[in-house]
């Protein structure tokens, strides 16, 4: 298991600028109709203040007819088409926001993916370092998984993913994040925590798929284990996304090679894992 570095993403050209963002949102927010009889309305009082400037400037002191024609005109001329644009406005707004979840989501487990993870890795990361608080870092890696798909085939493997996926999210708090890393790996990011918590918490995710993960191919159980590395920032000392990722790899790769089915913290060396053959699953 090399060490991995974390990746850089470029984040994507905005397709529309920040005001023109929360202007579709808000047309979401209140409906078509809504919307639209608010901008009729607001068009047609604007038709009127102008209408009312004119005829002021002009000498008039009454409006007369004028009043209404100013007021009324406008609503026929807004309320198609102005539904017309804002049903369009409205359906955008949904498909963009459809389209980044479903770019940020793991189709298979549901879980965050490693794009999303990354960007609030950093995120949070900086929020850390900023305000000196503790941040944990968790990488889990399925024990043998290339078995259970070489003897039970790839739909049991996915829904292995599935249930460790599940297992995990049952144990985690509402303010940690859980992701897909890739294959048959899951990253956590735990906001707050200092080593000793995060060495805990990765304990009873461990235990949670160890006594529970286990699903049945063709009337044979098939036991889910999982191996934990465990990293965390010193408060005080800066450090990058890149040299948590790597410690934490560093801790997962002993915690395979010493016999699976456990949890190794970054700055936890054995001796005798100093040096070894890499290891598959």
């Amino acid at each position: 298991m090399p060490s991995r570095s974390a990746p850089r993403h470029q984040s994507d050209a905005p397709v529309l600028t920040p005001l023109l963002q929360r202007c579709s949102r808000a047309v979401v927010r209140l409906g078509v109709w809504r919307t639209t009889l608010l901008f009729s309305a607001s068009i047609s009082l604007l038709s009127l203040a102008f209408t009312w400037a004119y005829l002021r400037l002009s000498g008039y002191t009454e409006m007369g007819e004028a009043f209404y024609i100013s007021l009324l005109v406008p609503l026929p001329m807004t309320l198609l088409p102005g539904s017309l644009i804002f049903a369009l406005v409205s359906a955008l707004e949904q498909a963009r926001h459809t389209a980044h979840t479903l770019a940020m989501t793991d189709s298979l487990t549901n879980l965050r993916n490693r794009r999303y993870f990354m960007h609030t890795a950093q995120r949070e990361l900086d929020l850390a370092q900023r305000h000196q608080l503790p941040l944990a870092l968790l990488i889990l890696d399925i024990d043998h998984f290339k078995r259970v798909n070489d003897l039970h085939g790839h739909d049991m493997g996915d829904q292995v993913l599935v249930e460790v996926a599940r297992r995990c999210e049952k144990v985690l708090r509402t303010t940690d994040v859980l992701a897909r890393w890739g294959g048959e790996e899951f990253v956590v990011l735990l906001p707050n925590t200092p080593l000793e918590q995060a060495h805990q918490l990765a304990e009873r995710m461990r235990e949670s798929v160890a006594y529970s993960a286990q699903l049945y191919a063709s009337d044979d159980a098939v036991r889910v284990t999982i191996s934990i590395g465990v990293a965390a920032t010193t408060t005080g000392q800066p450090t990058t996304l890149d040299l948590l990722v790597q410690a934490v790899d560093r801790a997962l790769f002993d915690a395979k090679r010493a016999g699976r089915n456990q949890v190794w913290l970054a700055p936890q060396r054995h001796p005798k894992l100093a040096a070894g053959p890499a290891l598959v699953g």
